[in-house]
C-alpha cells in the first residue's frame, strides 16, 4: 500500500486523542456509553454533539481516540459517534482467536442502531470494507463516505501474518506495528522513523494485535466485491488522494462506477493517510445534502 507522505501529513493523520476544543453547544461534551453486539462483545462508544448522527469506524491501528479533529469538525452540526472496534480500546471480543468479519459488520450494525437513526457512516481504510459489506447486507444508512478501502491491494509478502503472529504472541508489539508498516503497507523507512518517535507510538504497540484481523480482512476479503457492490442502496461518497497509489484511484473509480448512488472525489495533495482536516468538509457537504430517511 505504498502512499508518498511527508512528516506533516503523517504527524497530523496519527495525532490520538489531542483535545481538539469542539464547538460549543449543549452536545459538546463527549458523552460515553457502551453498546452490545449480537455476540454479547461490549463496544465502547462516545457520542459528541447535536444533530443527525454519523458513526465514524477505523481502520488498521485506529480507534476512537483518532478520529478527534474529525469530531471537532462536525460536532456543531452532527452527533458524532465513535467507537472502538472489538479489541481495541475499551471494548471487548467474545470471540478472541476466532476472528471474522461477519462479526465486525454485527458490531457496526449494532453501533448505527444506538446512535439512532438514521445514521450515516464514514469509514477509512479497512474500516471501509466493513463498512461497504454492512451496507450491502441491507443494514439501514443515511448514507456512506469511505476514504479509499483498500479492495485490491498488492498482496501481502509470504508469511507476513504468520510473522505477525508470532512476534505479538511473544510480546514484540513494537517489531510487530514495525512490520506492518513496512510490508503491508509499505511505508518508507524514514516514515516509519518518525512514526516511531511520534507520541502516539504507545498507542499504536497497545493496538498491534489488532493487526491481525486488519491482516485477515485483507487476505480474506481484499478482492473487490464485484457480486455485492449494487445491493448498496445508500447514496455513497467516495474519497481518496492525488498521490495515493494508482491501483487504490483505480479501486475507488470501481466502487463508485458499480455502487448505484456513489460517486468518487480526489483530494488533491493527499494519499492513503487520512487527511482530517481535508475530509472535514467534503464529509460535512454531503451529510448536509444526504435523503432525511434511510434508503
Amino acid at each position: 500500500m505504498t502512499d508518498p507522505v511527508d512528516k506533516a501529513t503523517v504527524e497530523a493523520a496519527v495525532e490520538p486523542g489531542n483535545g481538539a476544543a469542539v464547538e460549543a453547544g449543549s452536545g459538546s461534551v463527549p458523552r460515553s456509553l457502551m453498546v452490545r453486539s449480537s455476540d454479547g462483545t461490549p463496544l465502547a462508544c462516545e457520542r459528541t454533539g447535536e444533530g443527525p448522527p454519523v458513526v465514524l469506524v477505523a481502520g488498521g491501528l485506529g480507534d476512537r481516540r483518532m478520529f478527534d479533529r474529525l469530531t471537532a469538525a462536525l460536532a456543531a452540526r452532527f452527533t458524532v459517534v465513535t467507537y472502538d472496534r472489538r479489541g481495541r480500546g475499551d471494548s471487548g471480543d467474545r470471540s478472541p482467536g476466532r476472528y471474522s468479519i461477519d462479526r465486525e459488520t454485527e458490531d457496526l450494525a449494532a453501533v448505527l442502531r444506538a446512535a439512532g437513526g438514521p445514521a450515516a457512516v464514514f469509514a477509512n481504510c479497512t474500516g471501509g470494507i466493513i463498512a461497504v459489506r454492512t451496507a450491502a447486507q441491507g443494514v439501514p444508512s443515511a448514507g456512506l463516505v469511505l476514504y479509499e478501502p483498500p479492495f485490491g491491494a498488492p498482496p501481502n509478502p509470504d508469511g507476513y501474518l504468520d510473522r505477525l503472529r508470532r512476534l505479538i504472541a511473544q510480546g514484540r508489539r513494537a517489531e510487530a506495528v514495525t512490520l506492518f508498516w513496512r510490508e503491508s503497507v509499505r511505508f518508507d523507512e524514514d516514515v516509519i522513523v518518525r512514526l516511531r518517535a511520534h507520541r502516539a507510538w504507545p498507542v499504536f504497540q497497545e493496538l498491534a494485535p489488532t493487526l491481525v484481523h486488519d491482516g485477515l480482512i485483507g487476505e480474506r476479503h481484499g478482492a473487490l466485491p464485484h457480486d455485492i457492490l449494487p445491493r448498496i442502496t445508500a447514496p455513497v461518497l467516495i474519497l481518496g488522494g492525488t498521490r495515493s497509489p494508482r491501483w487504490i484511484q483505480d479501486s475507488c473509480t470501481t466502487l463508485a462506477r458499480e455502487i448505484p448512488r456513489a460517486r468518487y472525489t480526489r483530494i488533491p495533495g493527499e494519499g492513503h493517510v487520512l487527511p482530517q482536516e481535508a475530509v472535514a468538509p467534503l464529509l460535512r457537504d454531503f451529510l448536509l445534502s444526504r435523503p432525511a430517511v434511510p434508503t
